[in-house]
């Protein structure tokens, strides 16, 4: 986008709805590449933004049968954000419940941390389904809404462990991290 016009500078065509974005920087701080969460795609697209470009579509581990009772095959994964230290990726997934470290530059799995099942009253237990994910400004710890748990759950980066599970009410989705000066 042209900030004074406000038009569009180029764009990129892909086969699917575009879900949530994470952006990677140069050492410049200028974009690198975009990561790209697309409908029916248990993934994410990487997009070269020098060559305006998808180079990649690097597909999530293997459903654990998690989504199909929240009715989440068209959104399976639906959270991504790079650490503001540009050295990993994090993605959720609906249909593991879990969340995905990769490695930044390669995209290399580092690991995963499971989320917290739902246990509701005369069903079968449900996942938490993850909505976005947002990081401490150190890169020290990770956020992840989970709309069906009514929580965020609260990642200690550098374990890959679950370190706290806040709960907030119906249904918490979009999330930042506000840090006062």
């Amino acid at each position: 986008m042209e900030l004074q016009s406000q038009q569009a500078v180029w764009e990129i065509k892909v086969d699917r709805a575009v879900r949530p974005m994470a952006f990677e920087a140069n050492p410049d701080g200028s974009t690198r590449r975009i990561f790209v969460q697309l409908s029916r795609l248990h993934g994410f697209a990487s997009v070269d933004f020098a060559n305006r470009a998808e180079v990649a579509r690097i597909r999530l581990p293997e459903p654990r049968g998690f989504g199909i009772a929240e009715g989440r095959g068209e959104t399976p994964s639906h959270g991504i954000g790079v650490t503001p230290d540009q050295k990993s990726l994090w993605v959720n997934s609906t249909l593991c419940n879990a969340v995905f470290e990769y490695s930044l530059p390669d995209l290399k799995v580092i690991g995963e941390v499971e989320l917290p099942e739902v246990h509701p009253l005369g069903r079968a237990p449900t996942g938490a389904v993850p909505e976005w994910i947002t990081f401490t400004p150190d890169s020290r710890f990770v956020y992840v809404s989970n709309s069906a748990a009514r929580s965020v759950s609260v990642i200690d980066a550098r374990t890959l462990k679950l370190v706290a599970l806040i709960p907030v009410g119906d249904v918490p989705k979009r999330l930042n991290t506000l840090v006062p000066h």
